[in-house]
């Protein structure tokens, strides 16, 4: 299945000395199909720490945080079939 995951990302910003800037993103993550609802939540949020997205500048943090995601959409599967 593919869910499209909208988050917050702390990215740094070199404009007044380096003082950085949230910002909204969006990705796509490719889960399996047979996963169940409650474990969508975790694999997204390994999903964004793998890819070394951080939600602040805090260096204690080592994962990405539960409250930076905004929303979890599960996309429809279209199969065209003759």
């Amino acid at each position: 299945m593919i869910v499209k995951v909208k988050f917050i990302e702390m990215i740094w910003d070199n404009y007044q000395g380096a003082s950085g800037k949230p910002i909204v993103r969006s990705v796509f993550a490719d889960l399996p199909n047979d996963i169940r609802l409650d474990e969508i939540e975790y694999r997204v949020l390994e999903i964004l720490t793998i890819k070394g997205i951080k939600r602040t500048y805090n260096p204690m943090e080592k994962s990405y945080p539960y409250d930076g995601i905004m929303s979890i959409e599960i996309l429809p599967i279209i199969n065209v079939g003759v």
